[in-house]
């Protein structure tokens, strides 16, 4: 089956967590990083919603740490759903109950290298399932095969991890 596209919106991301079993967590919309009081605690992390640049190689470096969760894109319009996964796998707090589904995908990945974690997760019908469920059809998604590059927008993940902040893109190899 498709993955169809996803829309930038908190509430489509807080209805996905609970498509997905995950209990404990919302999503909210961010419009400064400068009000510490508009921000919710805790703060698990942040998701970008950027617009891709062909050649762009970040700023940071690589690191594949294999403490961190991390799973590479490897199909299109499936990047909002791996930017929120990529996050959920990386939490550890006892008040978030991730839920069966993303327990199991996590124990059943946590030994792959980050493009395999990709393709099963890509390959999964009850996570491309709860996606769909959510897709919009007219909305911002990478297409890195068509299309003019100012038009394609791509959401990035970063978390807190050990002290460091990483960021977790699903079109790169490893974490920055």
């Amino acid at each position: 089956g498709n993955w169809c596209l996803i829309e930038s919106d908190p509430g489509v991301f807080t209805e996905m967590l609970r498509g997905f079993g995950v209990d404990g967590l919302q999503v909210e919309e961010l419009y400064s990083l400068d009000d510490d009081k508009a921000l919710m605690k805790p703060v698990y992390g942040l998701i970008f919603l950027f617009k891709w640049r062909q050649g762009d190689h970040g700023n940071g470096t690589s690191s594949p740490d294999p403490t961190i969760f991390f799973a590479q894109q490897v199909i299109q319009n499936a990047c909002a759903t791996q930017a929120i996964i990529n996050l959920i796998m990386n939490l550890e707090d006892k008040n978030v109950n991730i839920g069966p589904l993303l327990t199991q995908y996590k124990e059943f990945a946590v030994e792959m290298d980050p493009a395999t974690r990709g393709l099963v997760l890509s390959n999964s019908d009850e996570i491309r399932s709860v996606h769909n469920s959510f897709a919009r059809q007219t909305l911002y998604e990478l297409d890195i095969k068509g299309g003019e590059a100012e038009d394609n927008y791509h959401f990035v993940t970063y978390v807190p991890i050990g002290g460091k902040v990483y960021e977790l893109d699903g079109l790169r190899d490893y974490p920055l």
